[in-house]
This record gives C-alpha cells, structure tokens and sequence, in this order.
C-alpha cells in the first residue's frame, strides 16, 4: 500500500520477544490516521487493565511531505475512565516511527528493570537505564551513547519523575517538548518500567504519485511564503482579541521558533533550548489557575518538563482542589489562584491529592461536570482563532483523523489538503466513512 510501511513492530518487555508483523491492508484502508488506527488496533489486542499495552501509530500521510502531516496516535486502557484512550503525539516522533520501516509500535509485558527502547530499521535494543533522571536528562543519556552525527537524529518519547510518584498527572515528553493532555499515558509507561522511547530510522516511504505531490506541494509552500506576513498579522489579531497579556510576554523576549515535521508554520518556541508554553498552556495557566507573571509561567513550565507533568491536566486538576476545598470536602492546601509557589509546592509532595488527576479526582467526589465545562472553555478559545473557517468542526475531525495540524486550516485550501491524500495514497478520500463509527 502507498503512504504506509505497512508493518508493525512488537516488543514484549518481560521476555525480550521482538517480532514483526504484517499489518492488515483492509484495517489501515479503514482507519487513515494515527489515532484512530490505534484506538482500533488497542480493540483488536483486546487491551485491559489487566493485559494493557502501549499501541502507537502513525496514519497514511504522517511523515510524507504533506505540510503539516507531524502527528502520531498513542493509545492505552486507562483504568479510571474504564476504556480504551488516545493522545496524540505532536513533533518528529510520528515520523521517525514510518522511518523506521513501521507503522504502529505495540508493547507488551513489563521489562525486570528500569530501560528504554532503542529502535532503528533493522534493530531493537532494550536498554537499563536510571528512572529517577528527568526526561531532558534521559535524552541526554540516551544520545550521548553515539557520536552527534548520529544522536541529532534521534527522537524522544520520555517520562519524567512523577512516574515514580505514580502521579495520574504524568505525562509525556518528547525531544524535550511536553505532550499536552498525555496525563495518565506516562503512567502507563511506568507501570512497564519504561522510561523512554528512542528512534531513529531512514527508511523512505512509497507514494502513488510522487511528482504529482511534489508539484501539490511546492506550489502549497510557495502560496504560503507570499502570504506569510498576512497569515501572522491575522494570527496576531486573533490573539489580541482573546485578550491575552502573558502569550506576548512569554513569546517575545529572545525566542527561537521551531516547527514540528512538515511544517513551515513554526508554532512552537524556545529560549536558551528549551520550550517554552504554548498558546494552550498559557490560556490555562492565565485563565485556570490565575497566574498572570511571566517568571512564573515559565517556572511552573519548567517544573512541569522536569517532572514529565502535563500542563493542561495539571490546570484542571489544580481547579477541582479549588473546588473541592470550597466545598469543604477536603483540607485546604497551599495553592490559592495566583500562587505558583503553593502549586509547585503541591507537585512536589507524592502524597498531595492533585496527583490523582482531573479524571480521578472528578471521579471521585463528582465533579465530571465541572471538568467537561472546564475542557469547553479551553477548547473555545482554541476554537476561536478559527472563527473564519467554514464548517470548521466537520474540517477539523478530517484533519485530526488524517493527523494533520489544526494551522494547517488558515494557510492552505482544504481541498489541497484532500488531494495530497490521493497523491499519497492512490485513493480518494471518502469523508463520510472517515467520519462514521471511531475512524476519526
């Protein structure tokens, strides 16, 4: 099949079994993205509490020239909300896994020690390795085994030391970026003694028409470049709107920018090699948790890359201890709005409640309604920047389920987005069944 590799890896971690599989070609004709690919194959392995797994993969267009086509799909069985879960994995991870040589990575099992994985196109290596290192340190560790010809090629799926905590809060990192709303997944990896992932792979992928997406994309690229200025004004604009202060005290003072696979965009920002929020993060540090001083928000940040914590769910989690405090329904803490001191202070202590996560402590003392309110304000926001698009919802499932960005939507037709999956893959896209049953 064109646009797929079409292989599975699986690593079992108790015994050390490696083993390549040929993946159904019906299975990937049906489900086009990674996520939903994922979710489908964590069914099909019939995934519990008891047997869990981790199921990774990358969809038809991901790690193809199509603009935009970074995204990768990580699916487990979270025992609090009793079902099978997906994030999505943003950045160069999605990539590396089809350069590889695979499509979906499934591990199984849980490794004697604490290790990682090292996976290239033609080896798999489980690795010792210390859990209690920080996920920049893990890659630091793991890089610095090869020269740097090499070791700049490697990509990074990390957790940090609230694994250790058994934090329902744990997340994930990857290349030194955090993996919003991965709250609960590095928990999954820490209940496997796994603390990394590590790829790197030159494995091309086949296309059914090459030069027809070349063209498609080169004159997609060469439309953006001519109207880069305008779509940065107009993203700007948007923000101002949203009222924002803290997104432009944080992203301009001595910023880098860097861009996921495929990108020309180059959403994401660092200073001094390290990223910094995105608009996501600081919507909910502002907006959730009160904190409006940049020297905090990135503290906080900080923090959260060093303890591998998703940011997104820490805000939400933070909220329901307000709540329930409020409430009277448990003891009050050092956090107050504002107060990134108390906060840190909280994430620091292994006993603090805040590690059981939004999703259990909403479980807990009934507060699911006030967390979804929560998720639909973030989400608003979000959505807001889109406010232009036509039937944006209904594009953005498309886009999501064939793991393309968002962005993508404000700089290039959509129609061309469409027709890159037929240069890809050799097929039309029929979006009505993409969108029927889990296919998105």
């Amino acid at each position: 099949m064109f646009g797929w590799q079409g292989k599975a890896l699986r690593i079992n971690l108790s015994n050390g079994l490696v083993r390549t599989e040929v993946i159904d070609e019906a299975l990937l004709a049906d489900y086009v993205g990674g996520c939903a690919l994922a979710k489908q194959i964590a069914r099909l392995e019939d995934i519990s509490a008891q047997n869990n797994k981790l199921i990774l993969a990358s969809g038809a267009l991901t790690g193809t020239a199509v603009p935009t086509a970074a995204f990768c799909g990580l699916a487990s069985y979270d025992q609090i909300r009793e079902d099978v879960t997906c994030c999505s994995l943003l950045y160069h991870f999605g990539p590396e896994l089809k350069a590889c040589g695979y499509d979906v990575l499934i591990i199984e099992g849980k490794a004697s020690k604490w290790s990682y994985l090292f996976i290239t196109e033609d080896k798999v290596e489980i690795v010792p390795i210390e859990p209690e290192l920080s996920p920049l340190e893990t890659e630091r560790v793991i890089r610095g085994k090869f020269k740097k010809w090499y070791s700049n090629d490697i990509r990074t799926l990390c957790i940090g030391k609230a694994a250790l905590m058994r934090s329902a809060l744990t997340g994930l990192v990857t290349d030194g970026l955090l993996v919003n709303r991965s709250g609960r997944f590095g928990q999954i990896f820490a209940e496997k003694r796994l603390k990394a992932i590590a790829l790197r792979g030159t494995e091309e992928i086949k296309l059914a028409k090459p030069s027809q997406l070349q063209q498609l994309v080169t004159d997609m690229l060469d439309s953006f470049r001519e109207k880069k200025q305008t779509f940065f004004e107009a993203i700007h604009a948007k923000f101002v709107k949203i009222d924002l202060p803290l997104l432009w005290e944080i992203h301009h003072h001595g910023i880098e920018k860097r861009a996921c696979f495929a990108c020309p965009i180059a959403c994401l920002h660092t200073r001094k090699n390290k990223f910094l929020p995105n608009f996501t993060v600081i919507f909910c540090f502002a907006r959730l948790l009160g904190i409006d001083r940049q020297e905090d928000a990135e503290r906080l940040y900080n923090l959260c890359i060093d303890l591998g914590i998703d940011p997104v769910g820490l805000s939400l989690a933070a909220r329901c201890l307000l709540e329930l405090e409020a409430a009277g329904k448990i003891a009050k803490s050092h956090f107050r709005l504002g107060n990134t001191a108390g906060l840190m202070q909280l994430l620091k202590d292994k006993k603090a409640i805040i590690h059981k996560g939004n999703v259990g402590l909403a479980k807990e003392y009934g507060l699911e309604a006030e967390c979804e309110n929560l998720l639909n304000i973030i989400n608003k926001q979000w959505e807001q920047i889109f406010s232009n698009i036509e039937n944006f919802s209904e594009k953005r499932q498309v886009l999501n389920a064939l793991g393309l960005c968002d962005y993508a939507l404000l700089i290039f037709p959509y129609a061309d987005l469409i027709k890159a999956f037929s240069f890809v893959t050799g097929k039309e896209l029929d979006k009505t069944f993409l969108l029927a049953g889990n296919r998105a």
